[in-house]
C-alpha cells in the first residue's frame, strides 16, 4: 500500500498539516497505543498523559527542554476520535476500520506556517515509531530527516514573501525555516555556498557589505549588525529596495528560523528585489544548509 504523502492547508494565518497511516491492525489496537501513556513514551512527542473525556485535561511531561504543560481533551468518542489543545496548536486524531485494518489520520493545526515542513517531517518520524510501538516492535531511530525536511518545505512552498504596500513603499518579509544553525546560515549569507565552514569578518556599522561570489559588487552599507544573529544594510547602487534586514532566531529545532525583509519607495524596484533577495538569498540560503548539513 503506497504511503500518503502530508499535505498543508491554510486559512488565514493558520495552517494544518494533515498526515495519514494505515495500520493492519483492529482500531482497538491502534486507540491503545495512541492514547494510553505506556504506548505514547515509545513514539509520542512530551509523552501526553490524557483524561479521555471532553473538558479532561492533557498533561505534557518536560519535553526538548522545555518545562511541563497542559492542554485540554477538546473531543473524545472512543476508540475513534481524540481532539486536543497543545499550547496554542491543535492535534485532532481520527481512526476508522477498514477491510483490514486501521486507518489513522493525524491532524495538526498551528500558527507557524514557516515550521509546517518541521511539523511534517517530524510526525512521519513519530508514526514510524508508532508502527513499530503497534507491531510490538523496537522503535528505530529516524534520523534527521534534514533531506525530507527540505523536500516538504518545497512541496509546501515555504518562504513565499508577505508583501505589503503603503504610501511611502513596499515592504516584503521571507521566513524560512533551515536545517543548519545561525552560524552556518550567517556564513553562507557572507560567504556563499562554497564556504559554509569558514569564519569571515563581522562587517562594522558603515563599512560596505559586498556579494559573496562577486566582490566588486556592493550590496549596501551595514546600518545594524550583530553577528550571527542580525545584519542590516541600506542598498547600495544598483541594488533593488533600499534597505535590507536579515535576522536568525531560533526555529522548530531543526535548525536557525530566517527572517529576511527588504524594503523600497520604487514600486518598479519591487520584482527585482523579491527575486534577488527571496530566490538569490533565502532560497540560496537554505539549499546550502541542507548541503553543509549532510556534509557535517
Amino acid at each position: 500500500m503506497t504511503t500518503p504523502d502530508p499535505t498543508l492547508t491554510q486559512d488565514g494565518g493558520r495552517g494544518a498539516v494533515v498526515v495519514e497511516r494505515h495500520f493492519p491492525h483492529p482500531v482497538e489496537r491502534v486507540w491503545q497505543a495512541v492514547t494510553q501513556p505506556e504506548h505514547l513514551a515509545h513514539w509520542f512527542p512530551g509523552s501526553p498523559e490524557f483524561e479521555l473525556h471532553a473538558g479532561g485535561s492533557v498533561r505534557f511531561p518536560d519535553f526538548a527542554g522545555r518545562p511541563a504543560e497542559s492542554g485540554t481533551v477538546l473531543e473524545c468518542e472512543i476508540p475513534h476520535r481524540l481532539r486536543f489543545s497543545w499550547d496554542t496548536d491543535e492535534l485532532l486524531l481520527e481512526l476508522s476500520g477498514d477491510a483490514d485494518g486501521t486507518r489513522l489520520v493525524l491532524t495538526h493545526a498551528f500558527d507557524d506556517i514557516a515550521g509546517a515542513a518541521s511539523f511534517a517531517t517530524g510526525w512521519e518520524a513519530c508514526l514510524v515509531g508508532l508502527t513499530a510501538v503497534i507491531a510490538q516492535e523496537d522503535v528505530p531511530d529516524p534520523g534527521p530527516r534534514r533531506e525530507r525536511h527540505e523536500e516538504l518545505a518545497r512541496r509546501f512552498r515555504l518562504g513565499r514573501p508577505t508583501v505589503t504596500t503603503a504610501a511611502e513603499g513596499w515592504s516584503a518579509r521571507f521566513e524560512r525555516q533551515l536545517v543548519c544553525s545561525a552560524g552556518t546560515a550567517w556564513e553562507l549569507f557572507l560567504g556563499g555556498a562554497a564556504e559554509p565552514d569558514i569564519v569571515h569578518p563581522v562587517p562594522a556599522i558603515g563599512e560596505q557589505l559586498r556579494a559573496p561570489q562577486a566582490p566588486e559588487v556592493v550590496l549596501g552599507t551595514v546600518t545594524e549588525v550583530q553577528a550571527p544573529t542580525l545584519l542590516a544594510f541600506d542598498t547600495g547602487p544598483g541594488e533593488p529596495g533600499d534597505h535590507v534586514r536579515l535576522e536568525l532566531v531560533e526555529g522548530t529545532g531543526h535548525g536557525a528560523r530566517l527572517l529576511l525583509t527588504v524594503r523600497g519607495a520604487d514600486p518598479a524596484q519591487k520584482e527585482a528585489a523579491l527575486e534577488q533577495w527571496g530566490l538569490g538569498a533565502v532560497d540560496a540560503i537554505a539549499e546550502a544548509a541542507l548541503e553543509a548539513s549532510v556534509g557535517a
